[in-house]
C-alpha cells in the first residue's frame, strides 16, 4: 500500500513539474476503472488520459543488465483497453528514494497484447519485462523516457491523440484529406468547431 501511494505521488510530481505546470493530475477516489490518475492540460478539459501506475522496489539482473519486471493481474471484466488509457511502469529505487531512469509510458493496447498475457479462469495475468540498459533493443524501447521528461512526453501524447482525432474527423466529413468542405480548428478552450473553406 505504501509503495503504491508513493509511486502515484512521484508520478504526479514528474507530470506537473516536468510539464512546467501545463498538466493537471487528479487522483481517483475509487478504483473501479483501474485509473490511478487522470491527466489533462490545465484549463483544457477536452481530453483526459487515464494512467495505471505500476512500480517495483527491485530489479532483476540477467546477463548483468538491470531489467524491470512487474507482474500484475486484472479481472477479466475489469480489463480496459482504450487509446486514452495508459500504463506507467517504473523502478522505485529505495537507495535514491525516487524513480530510477528510465521509466516507461505505454498505451494499454500494447501492454495487453505484449506483456505476456495469460488468462487463468476469470483473471488476466501480465508480466512487463523491460531492459533498463542504455543499449536495449526490446519491444519497450519506444516507450522509455527519462524521469525529467515525463511531463513533456505526456504533453506530446495528448498532442498526438488530438492530431489523430482531427484527421479522423476530417476524413469522416470529407471522405479524403484532399477534398474537404470543412476545416476543423481547435481553439484554446478545447472546443473543436467547424469553419467553412468556401469563400
Amino acid at each position: 500500500m505504501q509503495q503504491g501511494i508513493l509511486a502515484e505521488f512521484l508520478f504526479n510530481v514528474l507530470a506537473v513539474l516536468g510539464s512546467d505546470g501545463l498538466l493537471e493530475v487528479a487522483r481517483q477516489s475509487t478504483d473501479d476503472d483501474r485509473r490511478d490518475a487522470d491527466v489533462h492540460r490545465r484549463s483544457d478539459f477536452g481530453l483526459n488520459l487515464g494512467y495505471q501506475i505500476k512500480s517495483a522496489l527491485h530489479v532483476d539482473h540477467p546477463w548483468a543488465v538491470d531489467r524491470l519486471h512487474i507482474r500484475f493481474t486484472v479481472l477479466k471484466d475489469r480489463l480496459v483497453t482504450h487509446p486514452l488509457f495508459w500504463y506507467f511502469f517504473a523502478y522505485l529505487d529505495p537507495r535514491i528514494m525516487r524513480f530510477a531512469d528510465p521509466v516507461f509510458i505505454v498505451p494499454s493496447i500494447e501492454v495487453h497484447k505484449h506483456a505476456i498475457p495469460h488468462l487463468h479462469g476469470d483473471t488476466w495475468h501480465f508480466d512487463f519485462d523491460a531492459s533498463l540498459g542504455p543499449g536495449a533493443h526490446d519491444r519497450w524501447v519506444p516507450y522509455r523516457v527519462n524521469t525529467l521528461e515525463v511531463g513533456k512526453r505526456i504533453l506530446a501524447i495528448i498532442a498526438d491523440i488530438e492530431r489523430d482525432q482531427a484527421i479522423s474527423r476530417s476524413l469522416s466529413v470529407g471522405g479524403q484529406a484532399g477534398c474537404l468542405d470543412l476545416l476543423w480548428v481547435r481553439r484554446a478552450s478545447g472546443i473543436i468547431a467547424p469553419r467553412s473553406q468556401a469563400a
